[in-house]
């Protein structure tokens, strides 16, 4: 499992190739004074917890700006969080929308429910939407039996805020899509969760879709389900499909294992 590290604000500045107005990356060379406007902003945010306010949860000793990604007056805001600076446990994120202009603050995670080992993954087109997604993976945990999952940030137009996505129907939303897990113990039988996942435009509209295919799979290598799962956003509203269609199940996992070197999924035909 890779640990999220703290690496150079450099690195991360990448602009996406969408038309002007345009979502960006904050970079300390060029966004400085963003950044100090920010930073200033969140400084509540980035003091260490007091460990008897903290419990029953591990108090927070260090804590910094991971990212910002701006687009218009909103700035997406990740802040990291660890025991201590040097500490070698999971780093933990929390994420806000901030205003630049009105300096309003609004957390997108609520307590206790940030995101382990955030990892940024790409920029998807979902709709017409101006803003592009901002897709990351995470664990539900470490040191488990941990399901690994994708979620994504999306920028709210009627609001200009951030928000994390939800998908799936009213009253039964949710934030993360499950793309793989580790086996989990104490089962009749003792399984795990393979997974394969691809964005690309697999209803014919013009922008991404995401489909993932999940393998219900014991140690002993006895598949207990089978699903192939494709989550798209028509007229600003989410879908998911449960794929059963057999043409459209074999298009899309053909899809799913163009570049798949080695996976219980892909079988050379």
């Amino acid at each position: 499992m890779c640990l999220a590290l703290v690496v150079p604000w450099s690195l991360f500045a990448q602009n996406s190739e969408s038309p002007t107005p345009r979502f960006k990356w904050l970079d300390p060379a060029k966004d400085s004074a963003v950044i100090k406007q920010i930073k200033a902003a969140f400084n509540e945010e980035l003091k260490p917890d007091d460990p008897e306010k903290a419990k029953p949860y591990v108090a927070q000793g260090y804590k910094w700006i991971s990212r910002i990604g701006e687009f218009e007056t909103s700035a997406l805001v990740l802040i990291g969080e660890r025991e201590t600076r040097t500490s070698k446990y999971s780093d933990y994120f929390v994420a806000f929308n901030y205003d630049l202009k009105s300096g309003e603050k609004t957390p997108l995670t609520s307590s206790n429910q940030g995101f382990m080992e955030w990892t940024f993954r790409k920029l998807i087109r979902f709709d017409s939407s101006m803003a592009p997604d901002i897709v990351f993976t995470y664990p539900s945990c470490t040191e488990c039996e941990a399901d690994y999952l994708l979620s994504s940030f999306w920028f709210d137009s009627s609001t200009a805020k951030w928000k994390v996505r939800t998908w799936g129907k009213e009253g039964k939303e949710g934030r993360e899509i499950l793309i793989g897990s580790d086996y989990s113990v104490g089962t009749d039988e003792d399984s795990k969760n393979d997974c394969l996942f691809k964005f690309a435009d697999f209803n014919g509209d013009g922008f991404d879709d995401l489909a993932v295919r999940c393998l219900t799979i014991t140690e002993q290598g006895k598949i207990l389900e089978d699903t192939t799962t494709l989550y798209t956003i028509q007229n600003g509203q989410s879908h998911v499909v449960t794929v059963k269609n057999r043409q459209q199940l074999d298009a899309i996992r053909d899809q799913l294992c163009i570049g798949v070197k080695k996976s219980k999924l892909c079988t050379s035909k």
